[in-house]
């Protein structure tokens, strides 16, 4: 296993193994969804997003709370964006 399948596999697991169930499956099926469409850029900036607390995540993405140091994260527009099946 190279440096990236790694990478791709633990950022993976991370976004499927939160805490919540609701962030587990949002982001989960985010990640799994778009992860061959995204910029090396974009995966390390979804790696940026893991580093937040489910509730700040779930008050942004299903409250719509507002969270600058979230959205200041180019990828917080395409996770905002996503609907989830």
């Amino acid at each position: 296993m190279d440096n990236r399948e790694y990478f791709l596999k633990k950022l993976v697991f991370r976004a499927t193994h939160r805490g919540t169930r609701e962030m587990d499956i949002y982001l989960g099926g985010f990640i799994k969804n778009y992860i061959n469409q995204l910029t090396d850029e974009e995966l390390n900036e979804f790696k940026e997003i893991l580093r937040f607390s489910d509730k700040q995540l779930s008050d942004w993405l299903i409250y719509n709370k507002k969270n600058e140091k979230i959205e200041a994260i180019n990828i917080s527009n395409k996770l905002k964006k996503y609907k989830f099946k």
